[in-house]
């Protein structure tokens, strides 16, 4: 079989599938997901809203004239977003702060709303990650 190509029933595989709608947050910031931002059109600005109740967050697609609105740049080799907004994080730990860990990394897949240009985010659904590390090692 392996000497004929022909004998073979192969499949091309979707590079451009990668990745999953999700942010990781930490102490410091948020990341967006590449695949996020590309199911969202990758816009410029969206909007940060929260639903505390349901411990629902989301980021939806909007103008940069619109109020609230939180500027998005890739700013990292992946394609991802990182952002440091202050106001989002202590919003985001304060809705996880039964589970919240200082030294900790959550991830936490969305849920696209394609016809309100949203992904929405089940915060008591996160994944906890190990805390990252800048690879640099401690003199002991």
């Amino acid at each position: 079989m392996f000497n004929d190509f022909s004998k073979f029933n192969f499949e091309v595989i979707d590079v451009n599938v990668t990745g999953a709608p999700e942010m990781v947050i930490n102490l410091n910031g948020i990341t967006f997901s590449a695949k996020l931002l590309e199911i969202l059109g990758n816009p410029d600005y969206v909007r940060p809203l929260v639903d505390a109740p349901n411990k629902a967050f989301a980021i939806q697609v909007c103008k940069e004239t619109d109020a609230k609105s939180m500027r998005l740049r890739k700013n990292n080799p992946s394609g991802a977003y990182s952002s440091s907004c202050s106001a989002v994080r202590h919003t985001l730990r304060q809705l996880m702060k039964s589970t919240w860990k200082d030294t900790m990394r959550y991830r936490i897949s969305g849920d696209p709303f394609p016809k309100y240009k949203a992904v929405v985010f089940d915060l008591s659904k996160a994944d906890e990650l190990p805390p990252s590390h800048s690879g640099k090692k401690k003199n002991i």
